[in-house]
């Protein structure tokens, strides 16, 4: 009788490295992609939640005889049933930051009453900004006014100096959350992704303040 011996076939250890090696580089490959994806995604879910809230208070001013909200902190409050869902005050951005109310800050100027007329150019008026994770408030205007005349420069966007040369609220806008820029609002009800040296003068020339007073921001 003859006895057929059958080959066990295995992988030999350079095979394995070889396949070890492939996928370490696939992986460096894709997960890269993919994290640019999921941020680009982030991204795009806080540009709805930024034009949303932006289109709330034109929808807001149009009931209120084109006149914005007054109010003060609590600034969301009055767009709440213009929104319906309070998950669009929350970017998708700070999963786990939930230190101030709102995860958008919006133009103090507005909150004069200003009527829509008194824009001048409207769609590019700044008005929604993302803050910046961990600031619970923010008071910094960069816009010219009796008090700081001249061009805004926002070289520090986390301190504003008033005429009295006290200092005023210590948060910042998040001008770098969305892949090196953030998502702004605007008083025509637009929103954009901006890097934040873009919304300077004369790129925006909206960017000023139309009553000159202090206009800041509020959480």
């Amino acid at each position: 009788m003859v006895h057929i011996q059958r080959r066990r076939h295995g992988f030999t250890l350079i095979e394995l490295l070889v396949v070890i090696a492939i996928i370490a580089i696939l992986a460096a490959i894709l997960f890269p992609v993919f994290a640019r994806a999921r941020a680009k995604a982030r991204q795009t879910a806080c540009l709805s939640n930024v034009k949303q809230i932006s289109l709330a208070l034109m929808m807001y001013a149009q009931d209120h005889d084109e006149t914005c909200p007054r109010t003060g902190g609590a600034w969301w409050e009055p767009l709440m049933p213009y929104v319906k869902n309070a998950q669009v005050f929350r970017t998708p951005a700070y999963s786990d930051d939930a230190t101030a109310s709102s995860d958008y800050v919006i133009n103090g100027l507005i909150l004069h009453g200003e009527t829509i007329a008194s824009f001048e150019r409207p769609a590019d008026q700044i008005a929604i900004v993302v803050r910046a994770p961990g600031s619970a408030s923010l008071g910094y205007h960069p816009w010219p006014n009796d008090y700081n005349p001249g061009p805004p420069t926002w070289d520090d966007l986390s301190l504003y100096v008033g005429g009295s040369g006290a200092s005023w609220f210590t948060a910042r806008i998040g001008h770098d959350v969305h892949n090196d820029g953030s998502n702004y609002g605007f008083m025509d009800g637009h929103a954009k992704w901006y890097r934040w040296e873009q919304t300077l003068e004369p790129q925006l020339p909206g960017l000023h303040n139309i009553d000159r007073t202090i206009p800041g921001w509020h959480h």
